[in-house]
């Protein structure tokens, strides 16, 4: 992981898919799926709580800013808020449901 994977912003389609599979997969085979190294169970559920606080355009637009959008946090969950996406957004490229931009045209 020594390159910039990140070096292209994924489309809002892109996105969008994304919230449809965390929404519409059973949340245990996701979690076996992304629990793993940084993202942590309280990552995961805070994930989750995004997907399914609201629709997929607040979700798209908290992703693409990097913010928690319109989601009240509570205490213990404040603390994830400063590395929260960098962190989902690894496990989603590690696991291929965020295209890493390997080809740039």
């Amino acid at each position: 992981m020594s390159d910039s994977a990140q070096t292209v912003e994924p489309s809002a389609d892109t996105i969008k898919g994304i919230y449809e599979f965390l929404k519409h997969t059973p949340e245990g085979s996701i979690r076996k799926m992304l629990c793993m190294g940084d993202l942590t169970d309280a990552h995961f559920r805070l994930l989750m709580k995004l997907v399914k606080g609201g629709p997929d355009t607040d979700f798209v637009d908290a992703f693409t800013k990097k913010d928690m959008g319109k989601l009240r946090l509570n205490p213990k969950e404040a603390p994830l808020r400063d590395k929260f996406w960098d962190i989902v957004r690894g496990r989603l490229s590690a696991t291929g449901l965020l295209p890493t931009g390997g080809k740039a045209a």
